[in-house]
């Protein structure tokens, strides 16, 4: 499962606390016809490229069931 980055530029998102949110579109291959697209929240852009997941992304929710941090996720570089 590889995420990829096609482009750096963001968008920015106002949040109702008057917060900005940073947004980078990307997408990920999940075997399927066509990449699924979906935006990251980021501290930064990340360049173009294809990455993994970084594992630190990883949480465990309320309920015990693992799920992705919305706010905390790290991609690592496809080596």
């Amino acid at each position: 499962m590889e995420i990829i980055i096609k482009s750096s530029n963001v968008r920015q998102e106002k949040t109702r606390k008057d917060n900005i949110m940073i947004k980078q579109q990307a997408a990920i291959e999940l075997g399927r016809d066509f990449p699924m697209v979906f935006e990251l929240t980021v501290q930064s852009p990340y360049p173009p490229g294809r990455y993994h997941i970084a594992p630190e992304s990883f949480r465990v929710n309320q309920y015990g069931g693992l799920e992705l941090s919305p706010y905390d996720l790290a991609l690592v570089p496809v080596k």
